[in-house]
Protein backbone atom coordinates (compact mmCIF):
# COMPACT_ATOMS: atom_id res chain seq x y z
CA UNK A 1 0.00 0.00 0.00
CA UNK A 2 2.86 2.07 0.71
CA UNK A 3 4.53 1.80 -2.44
CA UNK A 4 1.37 3.11 -4.23
CA UNK A 5 1.51 6.22 -2.51
CA UNK A 6 5.07 6.80 -3.01
CA UNK A 7 4.42 5.82 -6.82
CA UNK A 8 1.29 8.32 -7.22
CA UNK A 9 3.54 10.98 -5.62
CA UNK A 10 6.24 10.41 -7.82
CA UNK A 11 3.51 10.53 -10.46
CA UNK A 12 2.14 13.84 -9.53
CA UNK A 13 6.10 15.68 -9.17
CA UNK A 14 6.93 14.11 -12.57
CA UNK A 15 3.96 15.88 -14.17
CA UNK A 16 4.35 18.73 -12.22
CA UNK A 17 8.07 19.01 -13.16
CA UNK A 18 7.15 18.12 -17.17
CA UNK A 19 4.33 21.74 -16.77
CA UNK A 20 7.27 23.83 -15.39
CA UNK A 21 9.77 22.49 -17.59
CA UNK A 22 7.46 23.02 -21.15
CA UNK A 23 6.60 26.92 -19.03
CA UNK A 24 10.41 27.24 -18.72
CA UNK A 25 11.15 25.95 -22.21
CA UNK A 26 8.66 28.63 -23.29
CA UNK A 27 9.66 31.46 -21.45
CA UNK A 28 13.47 31.22 -22.27
CA UNK A 29 13.28 31.22 -26.41
CA UNK A 30 9.93 34.23 -25.58
CA UNK A 31 12.83 36.04 -23.45
CA UNK A 32 15.54 35.47 -26.59
CA UNK A 33 13.45 36.93 -29.12
CA UNK A 34 12.20 39.77 -26.17
CA UNK A 35 15.89 40.82 -25.63
CA UNK A 36 16.92 40.79 -29.31
CA UNK A 37 14.45 43.68 -29.84
CA UNK A 38 15.66 45.22 -27.13
CA UNK A 39 19.00 44.78 -27.58
CA UNK A 40 18.47 45.48 -31.26
CA UNK A 41 18.91 49.42 -30.24
CA UNK A 42 22.50 49.07 -28.59
CA UNK A 43 23.70 46.02 -31.43
CA UNK A 44 21.74 47.30 -34.39
CA UNK A 45 18.73 44.78 -35.94
CA UNK A 46 20.96 43.11 -38.33
CA UNK A 47 22.33 39.54 -39.14
CA UNK A 48 25.00 40.21 -36.45
CA UNK A 49 23.49 41.34 -33.46
CA UNK A 50 21.01 38.58 -33.99
CA UNK A 51 23.98 35.80 -34.42
CA UNK A 52 25.43 37.40 -31.37
CA UNK A 53 22.49 36.77 -28.95
CA UNK A 54 22.20 33.05 -30.43
CA UNK A 55 25.91 32.49 -29.38
CA UNK A 56 25.22 33.98 -26.27
CA UNK A 57 22.28 32.19 -25.52
CA UNK A 58 23.74 28.84 -26.98
CA UNK A 59 27.48 29.60 -24.55
CA UNK A 60 25.62 30.12 -21.83
CA UNK A 61 22.78 26.87 -21.64
CA UNK A 62 26.15 25.10 -22.94
CA UNK A 63 27.73 26.11 -19.42
CA UNK A 64 24.64 25.81 -17.51
CA UNK A 65 24.67 22.57 -19.02
CA UNK A 66 28.02 21.69 -17.81
CA UNK A 67 28.12 23.42 -14.65
CA UNK A 68 24.64 21.46 -13.84
CA UNK A 69 26.57 17.94 -14.51
CA UNK A 70 29.01 18.84 -12.15
CA UNK A 71 26.41 19.79 -9.37
CA UNK A 72 23.51 17.73 -10.07
CA UNK A 73 24.66 13.97 -9.04
CA UNK A 74 25.86 15.45 -5.31
CA UNK A 75 22.18 16.82 -4.94
CA UNK A 76 19.46 15.10 -3.16
CA UNK A 77 16.26 14.97 -5.73
CA UNK A 78 14.51 17.75 -3.62
CA UNK A 79 17.20 20.01 -3.20
CA UNK A 80 17.44 19.98 -6.99
CA UNK A 81 14.07 21.06 -7.91
CA UNK A 82 14.98 23.82 -5.31
CA UNK A 83 17.75 24.86 -6.81
CA UNK A 84 15.93 24.14 -10.08
CA UNK A 85 13.06 26.54 -8.48
CA UNK A 86 15.75 29.04 -7.54
CA UNK A 87 17.43 29.48 -11.20
CA UNK A 88 13.80 30.11 -12.25
CA UNK A 89 13.06 33.03 -9.88
CA UNK A 90 16.85 34.23 -10.85
CA UNK A 91 16.03 34.37 -14.92
CA UNK A 92 12.25 35.61 -13.72
CA UNK A 93 13.84 38.60 -11.87
CA UNK A 94 16.93 38.93 -14.69
CA UNK A 95 13.75 39.71 -17.20
CA UNK A 96 12.04 41.98 -15.18
CA UNK A 97 14.72 44.24 -14.67
CA UNK A 98 16.17 43.60 -18.35
CA UNK A 99 14.31 46.72 -19.25
CA UNK A 100 15.91 49.14 -17.13
CA UNK A 101 19.51 47.09 -17.71
CA UNK A 102 19.02 47.18 -21.62
CA UNK A 103 17.51 50.48 -22.07
CA UNK A 104 18.64 52.58 -19.69
CA UNK A 105 22.08 50.76 -19.28
CA UNK A 106 23.21 49.40 -22.73
CA UNK A 107 21.39 51.47 -25.06
CA UNK A 108 21.83 55.19 -23.34
CA UNK A 109 25.36 54.49 -21.12
CA UNK A 110 27.15 52.51 -23.30
CA UNK A 111 25.65 53.26 -27.44
CA UNK A 112 28.95 54.80 -28.09
CA UNK A 113 30.42 51.41 -27.66
CA UNK A 114 28.05 49.95 -30.44
CA UNK A 115 30.49 51.62 -32.76
CA UNK A 116 33.04 48.58 -31.85
CA UNK A 117 31.87 45.07 -33.33
CA UNK A 118 34.14 43.38 -30.51
CA UNK A 119 32.57 45.94 -27.49
CA UNK A 120 29.08 45.03 -28.78
CA UNK A 121 29.74 41.45 -29.08
CA UNK A 122 31.38 41.54 -25.31
CA UNK A 123 28.90 43.67 -23.73
CA UNK A 124 26.03 41.64 -25.54
CA UNK A 125 27.69 38.55 -23.85
CA UNK A 126 28.25 39.54 -20.62
CA UNK A 127 24.39 41.09 -20.77
CA UNK A 128 23.24 37.25 -21.45
CA UNK A 129 25.68 35.01 -19.73
CA UNK A 130 23.75 35.00 -16.02
CA UNK A 131 19.97 34.18 -17.13
CA UNK A 132 21.19 31.88 -20.00
CA UNK A 133 23.51 29.63 -17.47
CA UNK A 134 20.43 29.44 -15.11
CA UNK A 135 18.63 28.32 -18.00
CA UNK A 136 21.50 25.56 -18.90
CA UNK A 137 21.17 24.00 -15.15
CA UNK A 138 17.62 23.65 -15.62
CA UNK A 139 17.83 20.11 -17.59
CA UNK A 140 21.18 18.40 -15.56
CA UNK A 141 18.38 19.55 -12.38
CA UNK A 142 15.16 18.32 -13.38
CA UNK A 143 16.82 14.97 -14.54
CA UNK A 144 18.15 14.29 -10.95
CA UNK A 145 15.20 15.14 -9.37
CA UNK A 146 13.53 12.65 -11.29
CA UNK A 147 15.58 10.23 -12.36
CA UNK A 148 15.67 7.14 -9.45
CA UNK A 149 17.45 4.29 -11.71
CA UNK A 150 19.61 3.88 -14.98
CA UNK A 151 16.90 1.87 -16.21
CA UNK A 152 14.52 4.43 -18.09
CA UNK A 153 16.55 7.30 -17.49
CA UNK A 154 16.89 7.82 -21.22
CA UNK A 155 13.37 7.77 -22.21
CA UNK A 156 12.98 10.36 -19.03
CA UNK A 157 15.40 12.48 -19.78
CA UNK A 158 14.28 12.46 -23.48
CA UNK A 159 10.78 13.33 -22.56
CA UNK A 160 12.38 16.19 -20.67
CA UNK A 161 14.11 17.56 -23.13
CA UNK A 162 11.39 17.34 -25.82
CA UNK A 163 8.79 19.06 -23.59
CA UNK A 164 11.05 21.81 -23.39
CA UNK A 165 11.90 22.00 -26.78
CA UNK A 166 8.27 22.86 -27.77
CA UNK A 167 7.70 24.92 -25.23
CA UNK A 168 10.91 27.10 -26.59
CA UNK A 169 9.36 26.64 -30.21
CA UNK A 170 5.28 28.01 -28.61
CA UNK A 171 7.46 30.71 -26.85
CA UNK A 172 9.19 31.66 -29.89
CA UNK A 173 5.92 31.94 -32.40
CA UNK A 174 4.33 33.86 -28.98
CA UNK A 175 6.68 36.38 -28.83
CA UNK A 176 7.41 36.95 -32.42
CA UNK A 177 3.91 37.10 -33.58
CA UNK A 178 1.65 38.54 -29.94
CA UNK A 179 4.41 40.40 -28.15
CA UNK A 180 6.17 42.13 -31.09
Amino acid sequence: MEQVGVRARYAALTLALLGMFFVSGFSALLYQVVWQRMLGLFSGSDVRSITIVAAAYLLGLGVGSLLGSLLADRLSSRRAVQIYGLCNLGIAAFAFFSPALFYDGFYQQLLPLSASPPMMTAVVFGGLLLPTTLMGLSLPLVSRALVRRLEGAAGLISWLYGVNTLGAGLGTLYAGWELI
